[in-house]
């Protein structure tokens, strides 16, 4: 496998590059956490000018040094996202990446996903708004392949996701709607199969659909900076059973998907947002194990 670049070197979409090279465009990340700072990151390489809320003075002491403005506030409070924000002028591209550290039950989703997200529309009427939203608002339990126009919702977590991503498009918005992220420091899975060639959570025969975080980050960046309207799934290019995929890691060698016995959960496809432009620099947990330096340090431990 050809050598990818380092985790500092990470490149952005080309097309990103006359856009950015043209003006200084304004970013706002809310949730600078393990994919929003490497938004920031990002978006801070090719020259736009970065600001990042987080909600504690904690996250904020953590990214002390990075270069862009962090503000502190909880984005749920009305108020206190207004103080926080009364200097901030309007932003080209809003990218909403907070996470529910509230809880995971209906009523915390509903005061992390859809309250900071009306707040942060009317406190800051960005040109253009990207949501994080995930994959599991897909219920499929049958091993098909689901499309962002297949059906989704039906329990109360994957009801609140919608009703943010609704509010997302109504305000004419993209939705990148991510796989289960792994990368440097995420890295519960591929220790698990490493060790014992077994995935460490979930049903052994369903489906799972991951993304490196590098290349989630790289999403949520196109989908704001090309004005990707509409929903968009961003997982890499091979959803596979967990127990093949935990082979896979342990041997090293792309053995997936080679049980009998019938699969459950669904294959998320990646299809429209790749044609849009994007693609993935790791495109299996395979490939970053061999091409990102952090992931393939894991194999001489």
């Amino acid at each position: 496998m050809q050598r990818q670049a380092r985790q500092d070197e990470v490149p952005l979409q080309p097309f990103l590059k006359p856009l950015l090279l043209n003006q200084h465009p304004r970013i706002f990340i809310a949730g600078c956490g393990y994919t929003g700072e490497r938004c920031a990151e990002f978006f801070c390489r090719e020259g736009a000018a970065v600001t990042a809320l987080v909600s504690s003075p904690g996250s904020r002491q953590r990214l002390s040094g990075k270069p862009y403005e962090i503000l502190v506030a909880d984005a749920a409070d009305p108020a206190m996202l207004e103080a926080a924000l009364s200097r901030c002028g309007q932003p080209d591209i809003l990218i909403h990446c907070l996470s529910g550290k509230a809880g995971r039950d209906a009523a915390a989703y509903r005061v992390t996903y859809v309250a900071t997200l009306r707040n942060l529309l009317a406190s800051l009427h960005p040109k253009f708004c990207v949501f994080t939203g995930s994959t599991s608002v897909y219920t499929q339990n049958d091993g098909s392949t689901v499309t962002e126009e297949s059906a989704c919702g039906g329990t109360p977590t994957a009801d609140v996701l919608l009703e943010a991503e609704r509010i997302a498009l109504a305000a004419g918005g993209a939705v990148v709607r991510l796989g289960g992220i792994y990368g440097p420091g995420r890295t519960r899975f591929i220790e698990s199969a490493l060790e014992r060639g077994t995935s460490p959570f979930g049903s052994p025969e369903a489906f799972i659909n991951m993304i490196h975080r590098d290349d989630a980050a790289r999403a949520l960046c196109h989908a704001g900076r090309s004005r990707l309207h509409g929903i968009y799934n961003a997982v890499d290019d091979h959803p596979a059973r967990r127990d093949d995929l935990a082979e896979d890691i342990r041997t090293d060698q792309p053995v997936r998907n080679a049980h009998l016995a019938p699969a459950t959960g669904k294959r998320v496809s990646n299809a429209k947002l790749r044609s849009s432009g994007w693609h993935p620099l790791y495109p299996s947990i395979l490939d970053a194990l061999h091409n990102d330096p952090d992931l393939a340090a894991l194999r001489t431990q």
